[in-house]
């Protein structure tokens, strides 16, 4: 049977992906690399055959890569050295075909940052529009990797696709974390000034999608990468790419929400929002990331997932949580 091998599977992403595949491929062999000895049992339950490893054991995921029929990395999307040591396998594969490669980026390739405020001048793409996706800035997050993804894929010896979520919701399904990263980023900073903050304004806006609704993205493209690789013409490295974008929020209205969550259970002291100054280490949620993802949804994509503030109440107790843990 058709091999896939996984990286990333104990992350919220990757780990989520996996459930999907193994619904939607059940007979599929799979293979993952684990870093921690912890994680193995609950990778191991699910079926999986696991390779013990980090991300710089690149010789390991280059021979892995070299027997796969499929490589879902869901592992960085800024790790240049591990993205060239799956390029690496595939480039020498031993199934006698061209191998799929299912890559995860991130809407960080259209950030602008308005250090809190909206941009009125910001560009949004169109991952239909293959200019929007041309054009992207080589300086932009993520797209020093996905320009060597597309590099190899016009080299004909691997099928990648690239798919680039926006900001993700909702409990994750996977055998490692279960949380998303930007939602409880900005719950973690409410937490730390006991008030509800935002960057700047408040006003900068981002996409968002329902992690349940991104599996069914992935599957999606990973069903296309299947058919495309019969006798159909070779598509176009530019024409593979997909946003996983759906809802959109400012991130100051979602800090007002969290705020109240907290507020009403007594664990912060001050409901009315305060500014705080731009730091790197807060991200996405300073900036602005907007896109249109016509792609999936011309090819059956039906995001059908709640509205992020329907989870919010849900992410903020996990996040708490998390935090009493610590």
């Amino acid at each position: 049977m058709p091999s896939i091998f996984v990286l990333g599977v104990s992350g919220y992403i990757g780990g989520s992906i996996l459930v999907g595949y193994k619904k939607a491929y059940p007979d599929y062999d799979y293979v993952a690399l684990v870093r921690s000895e912890s994680s193995i049992p609950a990778v191991e339950a699910l079926g999986i055959r696991v390779v013990k490893g980090s991300h710089s054991d690149h010789r390991l995921i280059t021979e892995e890569s070299s027997k796969a029929d499929i490589i879902l990395n869901a592992a960085d999307a800024d790790d240049l050295e591990l993205t060239k040591a799956v390029l690496a396998g595939v480039k020498q594969t031993t199934i006698g075909k061209i191998p799929i490669l299912i890559h995860t980026s991130g809407t960080g390739l259209a950030t602008k940052d308005g250090s809190g405020k909206w941009d009125p001048n910001y560009k949004i793409r169109n991952d239909n529009n293959v200019d929007d996706i041309r054009s992207i800035p080589p300086e932009a997050p993520h797209r020093n990797v996905d320009l060597e993804i597309f590099e190899a894929d016009s080299a004909g010896y691997v099928s990648a696709y690239i798919i680039a979520p926006s900001t993700i919701y909702g409990t994750g399904t996977g055998p490692g974390n279960r949380i998303s990263q930007q939602v409880p980023t900005l719950t973690n900073e409410i937490l730390s000034h006991k008030q509800t903050v935002f960057v700047g304004e408040g006003t900068n806006q981002w996409n968002n999608v329902h992690i349940d609704d991104l599996v069914d993205l992935y599957i999606i493209v990973t069903n296309l990468a299947i058919a495309e690789l019969g006798p159909a013409a070779k598509v176009d490295s530019y024409n593979k790419f997909f946003w996983g974008s759906v809802g959109k929020h400012s991130w100051g209205d979602v800090a007002r929400k969290i705020g109240k969550i907290l507020h009403s259970q007594g664990i912060i002291d001050k409901v009315e929002p305060k500014s705080i100054p731009f730091r790197p280490e807060l991200g996405a949620i300073a900036s602005n990331s907007i896109t249109i993802p016509d792609r999936g949804l011309k090819n059956g994509w039906e995001p059908k997932g709640v509205p992020l503030e329907d989870t919010l109440e849900e992410t903020v107790q996990q996040v708490v949580a998390a935090s009493k843990q610590k």
